[in-house]
């Protein structure tokens, strides 16, 4: 879906102005998902806690984290943090527009209210304007947010060279994602390729063939998750005449988990 077309649900039915969820994989009441969350302008949480660790990732630029009302950070477009299970937080949206952000729990979600902050905040914020990229091949980069490409599930922020072109081709596991900047395509065929824009998310199984094309004009930069160890022994990489074989694109020593 494009950011316009996502379906959008209230997290709480009775309260539809609140915060507004789409899941990508999986069910928020019975276990890990992955989803796309709407936040109203100038919305603010209650300090609140979950049962569940999650990642989120930022999709806008006015969105605010933290510890406390008081300790919270703008985290712009691209910032990624870990939100450690049964750690108070807040969350919320400083511009008139809404804010969107991805999240990739790590079982069923709840909101646990919370009536004091951690002594000691564990939570780890990474900017957009900090990313730890770490080529890969081929001029594709990728920083890794935790687990490990190599071995097994994994969560990361993938960038994609402008006019980067790939062949048709599978991996092993499915993966959930959401476009944060750039114009980008993907679909089974050259003839088959839908367009995305800036916040398009999408979800594709395990074992389906497809191809992905980055925009002439600016790099495509990506979040997402993968549920198994990423293996591109037969995807091929084209930036326009040459192609270029990636028989082996899993991050280097220097990309290890962030």
């Amino acid at each position: 879906f494009n950011l316009a077309d996502v379906p959008f649900a209230p997290f709480d039915p009775e309260k539809p102005e609140g915060i507004n969820v789409y899941p990508l994989d999986g069910n928020p009441n019975e276990g890990a998902f992955s989803a796309i969350v709407r936040l109203p302008g100038g919305w603010m949480s209650p300090l609140h806690s979950h049962t569940m660790t999650y990642t989120g990732v930022a999709m806008s630029d006015s969105m605010v984290h933290g510890s406390t009302a008081d300790a919270k950070e703008t985290v712009p477009k691209m910032s990624y943090w870990t939100q450690p299970a049964g750690e108070p937080h807040v969350d919320g949206c400083m511009s008139e527009e809404p804010c969107y952000f991805l999240v990739f729990f790590e079982g069923a979600v709840d909101m646990v209210p919370a009536e004091a902050p951690a002594a000691e905040p564990t939570v780890k914020i990474t900017r957009g304007d900090a990313i730890p990229w770490a080529e890969v091949k081929g001029g594709v980069q990728m920083a890794v947010i935790d687990g490990n490409p190599k071995e097994g599930a994994f969560k990361a922020l993938f960038q994609f060279p402008a006019g980067m072109t790939t062949n048709v081709h599978t991996h092993p596991g499915s993966f959930s994602g959401g476009l944060l900047s750039g114009a980008h395509e993907r679909g089974p065929s050259a003839d088959a390729l839908v367009s995305l824009t800036e916040g398009a998310v999408w979800h594709e199984p395990a074992g389906s063939a497809h191809m992905e094309k980055c925009g002439a004009e600016s790099n495509c930069i990506f979040a997402g998750v993968m549920n198994a160890a990423l293996n591109t022994e037969a995807v091929e990489l084209s930036t326009g005449a040459d192609a270029a074989p990636a028989a082996d694109a899993a991050p280097a020593a220097d990309a290890a988990p962030a």
